[in-house]
């Protein structure tokens, strides 16, 4: 009576295992595909590089991103440090002989962000459709696009062609508030000429604006969050596209690569089924032989390997009061530099921060005599904790512990050997 018992149960699990089967293989030959089959390579299109030239004689140059409701587009959006050096004097690049001028029409410096105004209409370059930065988790997966730096600009041939856009994948390393502005910090590597191009989720949405980097640093990559952008769009009367699963949809729906990753996530939901399926029967097989006794498998977690400790110490920079307060980073054979302009430093203070230098002063690390190394190139001023101002222009020993402030005493920073 027991065994026929549990035969009878045996069969009623098969059955129901048939059914959830056979609905999962409708489900997925009948939902839609999600935005995450979207192309990333495809969103190349709506990204564009802008030229600054500098009332000094530069040439400075940076990333932005198409805004509205279709094609033709009127608005691009960049960071404002892009076209700081001259609001006049910004163009789009479309190839060497083909540039479009472009007016700022709103910017916010504490923010860093600008919309630009084209003097005609711009086509091929489809608008982005906004995220909302609500939904962001750390650990989500992001992509930055933008054009490289400016090394291309010194060939006869300086090129605005979508297909020369960089993609990098990283993911959300902290959400946070820096400067009265809300930050993502990530771990992309945000390359030169990167700034002011977007910041994407899985679904192709701008999430962020791509905003600074540190090159001497690990951690210090920042995109300002697409919600600070809104109230200038919409105080300017600015259409823009808003990201939903419903519009990402249709147009992903066009493409037949599209209908092929559709196939291959119905083929992949298939085989999940089957295989939940083999496992069923193997345990309703066990069930009768065993007349009912349950065999429980045994897990066996190994935790992970640690990591290879090494002896020895790493010179850091240690953030005490002002912007960076909080923040350690760690030095390389490079050196440091630390000021407002994005083109020359690696530690960037926001635009509004006059008291800063566009390059305050350097930081090196002298690994023969396991010293510090500073030099001041400001107008402000770098001083010592004593109060003493560092000579411009002259290299200045610092030791472990030294502390120095740059500007005030409200911008204090602190050098120290740390052990690995």
């Amino acid at each position: 009576m027991v065994l026929q018992g549990i035969k009878e149960k045996g069969r009623n699990v098969l059955k129901s295992a048939w059914i959830f089967f056979s609905l999962v293989l409708l489900l997925c030959a009948a939902i839609p595909v999600s935005a995450e089959t979207r192309s990333i390579d495809e969103l190349r299109n709506s990204v564009v590089r802008i030229i600054c030239y500098g009332t000094d004689g530069g040439i400075y140059i940076g990333s932005g991103f198409a805004v509205g409701k279709s094609e033709p587009v009127r608005h691009i959006v960049t960071n404002y440090h892009v076209i700081e050096p001259n609001p006049e004097g910004v163009t789009i690049l479309l190839s060497k002989e083909d540039q479009i001028e472009a007016k700022v029409i709103a910017f916010d410096q504490v923010k860093d962000i600008a919309v630009l105004q084209l003097t005609q209409d711009l086509y091929k370059r489809p608008p982005m459709e906004i995220g909302d930065s609500e939904t962001v988790k750390a650990s989500d997966d992001v992509y930055a696009l933008g054009f490289p730096g400016d090394a291309d600009l010194i060939d006869d041939t300086p090129s605005g062609d979508p297909d020369d856009v960089t993609i990098t994948r990283g993911i959300i390393s902290k959400i946070s508030t820096q400067g009265g502005r809300g930050i993502f910090q990530v771990d992309v590597n945000i390359n030169s000429g990167n700034s002011g191009g977007p910041l994407l989720n899985e679904n192709g949405q701008v999430i962020g604006i791509n905003t600074f980097k540190v090159t001497s640093a690990s951690g210090i990559n920042g995109a300002v969050r697409i919600d600070e952008l809104i109230p200038i769009l919409e105080s300017r009367g600015i259409d823009y596209l808003t990201g939903s699963v419903e519009k990402t949809v249709n147009k992903s729906l066009n493409s037949p690569q599209d209908h092929s990753n559709k196939l291959i996530w119905i083929l992949t939901i298939a085989g999940v089924g089957f295989l939940v399926l083999i496992i069923l029967v193997l345990i309703v097989v066990m069930m009768i032989r065993k007349k009912g006794n349950r065999q429980h498998p045994i897990s066996n977690q190994s935790s992970p390997v640690p990591p290879p400790r090494v002896n020895g110490t790493k010179p850091v920079l240690i953030g005490v009061t002002g912007y960076f307060a909080g923040q350690t980073l760690e030095l390389d054979r490079g050196g440091l530099t630390i000021g407002r302009d994005a083109n020359q430093c690696q530690l960037i203070f926001p635009p509004h921060m006059e008291e800063i230098s566009r390059k305050h002063c350097t930081l090196r690390f002298d690994e023969v005599n396991y010293t510090f190394m500073i030099e001041d190139s400001s107008s402000n001023g770098t001083f010592l904790q004593s109060g003493e101002k560092i000579p411009e222009r002259k290299m200045t020993v610092l030791r472990s512990g030294d502390r120095f402030y740059i500007s005030s005493r409200e911008n204090t920073f602190e050098v120290r050997l740390e052990r690995l």
